[in-house]
């Protein structure tokens, strides 16, 4: 009797860890009008938002190390320009984002408005995507989607990085 209670404890166990670690990395951010999904391959490992909560930063790790993700959202009063956006966060230094590889990529998500680009150097590789609502007299909302991985890994990571930014909603 003691050793199948132990044994259906054991499972049990199992089965609770695997459910914890199998969940997803789902975020829906209705202060920040956004949500994104990602497999269980992902992990959030940080969120910090700004004491005047007008900005949000989440992390993300992939499980397996290779892989990183990072998004910004920025609450704006008007309609933001998608170039100042860009230039704006392409040149902060503490981001730290490599050089352009080639152009940029414009883009609709309902009536969301984007433009996507490939940075590269000789040790990351990160595709980048920028978004901006357009909500004429409401709260308008400014992200930056952003997915690092090793130049070697990028060939291999960049579908993956397409897929999930298909999933990025932004809720205008």
């Amino acid at each position: 009797m003691k050793k199948s209670l132990q044994t259906i404890i054991f499972f049990l166990s199992l089965f609770f860890v695997g459910n914890i670690y199998s969940q997803s990395a789902d975020v829906s951010d209705n202060n920040y009008a956004f949500k994104i999904s990602l497999s269980s391959d992902w992990k959030k490992s940080k969120t910090e938002e700004t004491t005047n909560k007008d900005a949000i930063s989440y992390t993300f790790d992939k499980k397996d190390g290779k892989d990183a993700i990072m998004l910004l959202a920025f609450k704006v009063e008007s309609i933001k320009s998608l170039d100042d956006l860009i230039y704006t966060l392409e040149k902060d230094m503490t981001l730290n984002i490599p050089k352009i590889s080639g152009g940029y990529t414009n883009f609709t998500v309902g009536d969301v408005e984007g433009r996507s680009a490939v940075y590269k150097d000789n040790e990351f590789g990160e595709k980048i995507f920028y978004y901006r609502t357009q909500n004429s007299g409401k709260q308008n909302y400014t992200y930056m989607l952003r997915f690092i991985t090793t130049a070697s890994n990028y060939s291999s990571a960049e579908k993956e990085f397409d897929k999930i930014a298909k999933n990025f909603k932004p809720n205008n």
